[in-house]
């Protein structure tokens, strides 16, 4: 049966890239307000069928929230987030069909900008760390507007021709792509020594055996030890970047935190250091993703399931499309 892998795979692989190439090319040439309106509702049926996607991200929710916000508040806004995720896929179909004067058009609104000078003046490169929220498209275009070199690690797609049309189309725009699966340590040393940027995506869940433990939200979670690790062989400066979407899904902000401070924090002891640095990443990343909670788009368990918080969201469809969640604890 294994001589059929190779052939089918091939298939699979050649079908999801023409695909792409199609719906890119659909929603390039189709009013916005339409193909948004169409994400719309692809965002609401993928909350709805897809269970395990969804109750990830109403658990998720939970925490983000707090135990004050009401069951109803934390399902409407998880769903939301399916909601705006949907329509960030459609800007991403739409992105290959952008040059800088639709991208500058599109966000009217810039926090923080000149937090990007003033950590550039220190020489040491930059780590603009980020998580799956907002536009990360547009914001890697709205960095590069000002001049600044960027790298942003990324994974490569199959096949090629898929890579060549989604990375090369950053690439074209002056973005160089750092793949994960190359020599990507090296390239990110690279750039950091040569005082330029690298962003990073911080907000991917890892085991307790692969991450390093941060308080996240009130609880532990397991984040990757590498941004850390990379700052603290580099003394790079650290800030966190992304693009929001405004009300009325026409526009977005972009937004550049404070550096943050961690050298007093260090002792020394490599794995304290790592641990520390991470934790003041993701404690940035928590006062961000509380401002746009929507807008964070984390569909996998975020937090591990222990017998000490066993809890198990079950979804339960009933007539009008709107969902009941229940939690249950184990």
């Amino acid at each position: 049966m294994d001589i059929f892998k190779k052939p089918l795979h091939h298939v699979w692989v050649n079908f999801k890239y023409y695909l792409f190439r199609s719906f890119s090319w659909a929603a390039a040439h189709t009013p916005r307000r339409f193909s948004y309106r169409f994400g719309l509702l692809v965002g609401d049926y993928i909350y709805l069928t897809w269970k395990r996607h969804s109750a990830n991200a109403v658990s998720n929710m939970r925490r983000v929230l707090g135990p004050e916000a009401s069951w109803q508040t934390v399902k409407r806004m998880a769903r939301r987030s399916f909601r705006n995720y949907a329509i960030t896929i459609v800007d991403f179909l739409r992105f290959p069909y952008l040059d800088e004067e639709d991208v500058a058009k599109s966000v009217p609104t810039r926090e923080g900008i000149h937090h990007l000078f003033e950590a550039r003046d220190k020489g040491k490169g930059l780590l603009v760390i980020s998580a799956h929220i907002g536009n990360w498209d547009i914001a890697g275009s709205l960095f590069m507007s000002y001049g600044l070199p960027l790298s942003a690690v990324s994974e490569t797609h199959e096949p090629q021709k898929m890579d060549d049309l989604v990375n090369g189309t950053r690439e074209k725009a002056g973005m160089k792509i750092i793949r994960i699966e190359t020599n990507s340590l090296r390239q990110i040393f690279t750039a950091l020594k040569k005082n330029e940027t690298v962003t990073i995506l911080l907000d991917k869940p890892e085991t307790e055996a692969t991450g390093v433990p941060v308080q996240f939200f009130g609880e532990t979670a397991y984040l990757p030890s590498g941004p850390a690790a990379i700052v603290l062989k580099t003394k790079a400066t650290v800030l966190m970047g992304y693009c929001i979407r405004k009300p009325g899904n026409r526009a977005f902000e972009g937004i550049i935190t404070a550096p943050i401070e961690y050298e007093h924090l260090l002792n020394g002891d490599k794995e304290h250091d790592v641990q520390v640095i991470t934790q003041a990443m993701a404690t940035l990343m928590e006062e961000q993703i509380r401002r746009f909670p929507d807008q964070w788009y984390m569909f996998r368990e975020m937090w591990p399931r222990t017998e000490a918080h066993n809890v198990e969201v079950r979804q339960k469809r009933f007539w009008g499309g709107e969902r009941h969640a229940e939690l249950v604890n184990g």
